[in-house]
């Protein structure tokens, strides 16, 4: 893309910066770190992800403007904002305004733009539906909406299911370019309009395949390990987990990640088989999947999920494992690749034929996955973006 317009970006982000400086990632990281390798950007401020209640805004208050759990340079802050410059591309910005005074958000990212020389060729790229007061009043060229689930359908918004709905057809209207990590969102939430394009996740494939060693963390766990890392809530089917821990006690399964309160954590203690690892941060995960035998995605089948696309698929794949799934909308894509149970009993016995399996990235895995790179993936982004232009 030589010649073209340098990028300025307003990211409204699905987190927050400090989480991702701590190693908790998710696709609004990967889209933003992998953009600023990119000649065409010039600068990102990333807004944090914004609090939408007083509890929120008082945590988020404590951390940023009492803590400083941010790491970087402050170059804008007050009573209720703090802005940091992290690198020559990008800032953080980081606010509770959104619950005492929305509008003053608009009015410090339209000083910082000024201050920064960001005007030119500038671009709102949001991940928030629970935020839309950008439409109009930064003097953007472009409108993206970059869809990662069905937050209306999630168990922890479900008391903003209403004001999600409103915002995601204001967001369809107003949005010159959405993209979707799900055929569903495109398909259903935003009804296949013309300007929304499904574009999957992805994975830094030689990141996963630059780590020989095994996590130390999975050095007393017995051999073979079936692992899941991710986040522990609701959405995970408790069935699936029960039946592999009573079916199984010669095999050890290992559940890494964050252990939500909508979790029965109290239900699994019991099985002596079952190890909980907590969180783990992204440098972690390639050591730690060198130490599974086959990574499972035990996920309950409902209209969440239907709007998903886990990075699980790519990163297993990447470090080389055999992986058993339940059917998540898109898994057709992977053929072979990933075997799908329909059922518990089922789900116990494809893990037991994956554990025969030889783990490695081969030529099938390596051809998937040539098109489903970060790298990759932002190039199609940047090609339609360079077309509304």
């Amino acid at each position: 893309m030589n010649n073209t317009p340098k990028l300025n970006i307003i990211m409204f982000n699905m987190s927050k910066y400090r989480n991702w400086q701590k190693g908790v990632v998710n696709r609004n990281f990967h889209v933003l770190h992998n953009l600023v390798k990119r000649d065409e950007i010039n600068k990102i401020i990333a807004v944090d992800f914004l609090p939408f209640n007083w509890k929120k805004a008082i945590k988020s208050f404590i951390l940023d403007q009492i803590l400083r759990d941010t790491r970087g340079t402050v170059i804008f802050g007050d009573l209720t904002s703090r802005c940091w410059q992290i690198s020559s591309k990008i800032l953080v910005y980081s606010t509770v305004d959104s619950v005492i005074n929305p509008q003053r958000i608009i009015t410090e990212l339209n000083k910082i733009i000024l201050k920064e020389k960001m005007a030119d060729n500038l671009i709102i790229w949001n991940y928030n539906p629970l935020y839309i007061d950008y439409f109009n009043n930064l003097d953007q060229k472009l409108n993206i909406f970059d869809a990662v689930d069905n937050w209306a359908e999630h168990s922890g918004y479900e008391s903003y299911k209403n004001k999600l709905a409103k915002n995601y057809q204001i967001i369809q209207n107003k949005s010159e370019l959405i993209f979707t990590v799900s055929a569903n969102l495109k398909n259903e939430l935003f009804k296949n309009q013309a300007n929304t394009h499904w574009l999957p996740n992805a994975v830094d494939l030689e990141y996963f395949q630059s780590v020989t060693e095994i996590s130390p963390k999975l050095n007393k766990i017995p051999k073979p390990i079936i692992g899941f890392l991710g986040i522990l809530q609701d959405r995970i089917d408790l069935e699936i987990l029960l039946t592999l821990a009573k079916n199984n006690p010669d095999k050890s399964i290992v559940l890494a990640g964050p252990v939500w309160p909508n979790f029965p954590k109290n239900k699994l203690q019991e099985f002596k088989n079952i190890y909980f690892l907590g969180p783990i941060s992204y440098q972690e995960i390639p050591a730690l999947y060198n130490g599974f035998n086959v990574g499972i995605i035990p996920y309950q089948v409902n209209e969440f999920i239907k709007s998903t696309d886990p990075m699980k698929f790519y990163e297993y794949l990447a470090a080389g494992l055999p992986i058993v799934s339940t059917y998540v909308p898109g898994i057709e894509r992977f053929g072979s690749l990933i075997k799908v149970a329909k059922s518990p009993e089922e789900f116990n016995n494809l893990v037991n034929k994956a554990l025969n399996e030889k783990r490695g990235l081969t030529q099938e895995k390596l051809e998937m996955l040539k098109n489903n790179t970060w790298r990759h993936r932002i190039e199609e982004m940047l090609e339609l973006i360079y077309e509304k232009f």
